[in-house]
């Protein structure tokens, strides 16, 4: 009798199908989500990350990158 009971609840039909379902429909969300997020991003950085980087921070990253190849 605990056979009959155990195999419709532990079937593999039942959650693989409930599953798959559930991420359809998260899915469409999820990349409109994306979209937005990334369109609202480039509007706001777009400009910021297109300004050539200050001589001072690229004097830094050098010095570092000479310090660590040193090391190695």
């Amino acid at each position: 009798m605990s056979d009959s009971s155990e195999g419709p609840s532990k079937g593999n039909a039942s959650p693989q199908t409930s599953r798959s379902i559930g991420r359809g429909r998260k899915a469409a969300p999820d990349v409109a989500f994306e979209l937005w997020l990334e369109r609202g991003l480039h509007k706001m950085y777009d400009d910021i990350a297109s300004e050539p980087i200050p001589p001072e921070l690229l004097e830094l990253i050098e010095r570092d990158r000479k310090k660590n190849s040193g090391s190695q």
